[in-house]
């Protein structure tokens, strides 16, 4: 019986150590499993703060992108909004000079009012061209000295019949009474005589607008539209009117720009402005007649055709200034 036990006790034991040894390795495997998966959650938390870590620094970066980019586009925006305007003002500067050279081209209807103003100095088979103007010491004619020099006697004509009588007439130009504001300039001023024909008018009904005008600037900018109105040699015609032949000069009117200064009587004649070179059509005539231009407000007064020059090639006009001519000295 004892062996029996015995027998039966040893298959126990080996049962509970197998036990044992089953529960302890299973257990320890266990444990190991378990270390395995904190690991790899420890892992897992760590890549995922790693990723989240990326995406912030993704996104801060994007930020930092999308700010300079945005401060970009409002520089660029500022910049395209200078830029135009920049053009802005340079159109309206250009569209301004634009509309100040057309504005200060001398327009025919402009001229018209002053036309019959401007008459022809004849003194024997000297002539020449005038302009009537109405001074405190009465109604007289302005031209150069070079036309009336030496004369004994000299008349103004206007010749503007039969389209306009009331401008028009031959009067009596009184030379032995000569004035003018100096003697550095080639000018004379006659007082205007009674006509010499009942059929003219008088002389106060004539046209002296030319008078009312102002003056151009003391030095008109080189390039300025300007027109000289006067009686020159080439505007002569020959008439045949019922047998008999004589000759007429047509009044005319040439257009042109301000050539040059001519400063040179600044020092050699003592005068304060300068005279101008014109490219406006002048010829023998013209001396004595009248130059305008044109300012912001309207027709002046620029001068005295005086002189022709004669290049090589080129001929050029030259005006009197009207500041020169009533200088006083």
């Amino acid at each position: 019986m004892k062996n029996q036990k015995g027998f039966i006790q040893i298959p126990i034991l080996i049962a509970i150590i197998t036990g044992i040894l089953v529960l302890g390795g299973t257990g320890y495997f266990g444990f190991k499993q378990y270390q395995n998966y904190q690991v790899e959650k420890l892992k897992e938390e760590r890549m995922v703060q790693e990723k989240e870590k990326e995406t912030k620094v993704a996104a801060e970066t994007q930020q930092k992108a999308l700010e300079q980019a945005q401060a970009e586009i409002e520089k660029l925006k500022q910049e395209s909004e200078q830029a135009k305007q920049k053009q802005s003002v340079i159109e309206q500067k250009l569209s301004q000079s634009n509309s100040n050279s057309k504005d200060l081209t001398i327009q025919s209807s402009e001229l018209t009012p002053y036309l019959t103003g401007v008459g022809e100095v004849i003194c024997g088979k000297v002539s020449g061209s005038g302009s009537l103007w109405q001074f405190n010491s009465g109604y007289s004619v302005l031209t150069n000295y070079h036309v009336i020099r030496g004369a004994t006697s000299c008349i103004f004509v206007i010749s503007d019949a039969p389209n306009d009588i009331k401008h028009s007439g031959v009067y009596k130009l009184n030379i032995a009474n000569i004035s003018s504001w100096n003697n550095s300039t080639d000018v004379a001023v006659l007082q205007l005589g009674s006509p010499t024909d009942a059929y003219f008018p008088s002389t106060s009904g004539l046209n002296y607008k030319i008078s009312a005008l102002p003056k151009c600037p003391t030095k008109t900018e080189i390039g300025s539209s300007m027109i000289i109105v006067g009686f020159p040699a080439y505007a002569q015609q020959t008439l045949d009117v019922g047998g008999s032949t004589g000759n007429q000069t047509f009044r005319t009117a040439t257009n042109g720009i301000i050539s040059a200064h001519d400063t040179s009587v600044e020092y050699s004649k003592g005068l304060p402005y300068p005279n101008y070179f014109v490219s406006a059509k002048i010829d023998s005539g013209n001396s004595g007649g009248i130059a305008f231009s044109k300012t912001s407000n309207g027709l002046c007064v620029l001068g005295i055709p005086t002189w022709l020059t004669v290049g090589n090639y080129e001929t050029q006009g030259l005006i009197q200034n009207i500041h020169n001519v009533m200088y006083k000295n």
